[in-house]
């Protein structure tokens, strides 16, 4: 990631197309190292489908703003992966803090809908996914209260933080130090759902 944010602060191709694709695929084999994986309809392989998903979505984006489609679809579905993987371990839960992420993703598309044009569908798609994760995250953290459900809780907030200033980079105002904010958090999101799969 050290190696990406370097790249990106010398405006090197070379190094963005090497290590965004491999810091993602790193960590997608931390959930596949381990003694406790198994191949099938289980969190641990969700997970990982989500993960590979989100590498194909990575490389999209590298690419020019016509793979911009592809890769926000890529990423659709890796969040659509992560919601199955959540409510599989212990079903769909509703409770009050559905409201928060309901809220949430109203306001966050608000303030970019003027500047949507025809993505207006798409994102919002990808808005209600990323929040409906989001939200079934934390139910599963707290009906479970488990530890290991809270690491994968705060990687989708960061996640929401990544998307966030990557939309509001991209469709409001560009911010030059923006990859600073979006690279970190969400290759950061992406380890902590990973790493919940080990414990």
């Amino acid at each position: 990631m050290f190696a990406l944010l370097w790249g990106e602060y010398n405006k090197s191709r070379f190094l963005q197309y090497i290590f965004k694709p491999l810091t993602i695929l790193l960590i997608l084999f931390l959930p596949i190292m381990s003694s406790q994986f198994s191949w099938g309809f289980n969190y641990s392989s969700l997970i990982v489908a989500g993960l590979f998903l989100s590498m194909f979505g990575d490389i999209f984006l590298m690419f020019s703003e016509k793979y911009f489609i592809p890769g926000l679809i890529a990423f659709l579905l890796a969040h659509l992966v992560y919601i199955t993987a959540f409510i599989s371990v212990d079903g769909i839960h509703y409770s009050w803090i559905f409201f928060i992420f309901l809220i949430v993703g109203i306001l966050i598309f608000k303030l970019l809908n003027k500047k949507l044009g025809k993505l207006q569908i798409p994102v919002a798609l990808y808005i209600s996914a990323i929040a409906i994760m989001a939200w079934q995250s934390w139910e599963l953290c707290l009906s479970t209260g488990s530890y290991v459900f809270g690491l994968a809780a705060v990687g989708t907030i960061l996640f929401l933080i990544s998307d966030f200033v990557l939309s509001l980079n991209k469709f409001l105002k560009p911010m030059q130090f923006a990859q600073f904010i979006i690279l970190p958090t969400y290759f950061i999101a992406q380890w902590l759902i990973a790493i919940s799969t080990l414990y």
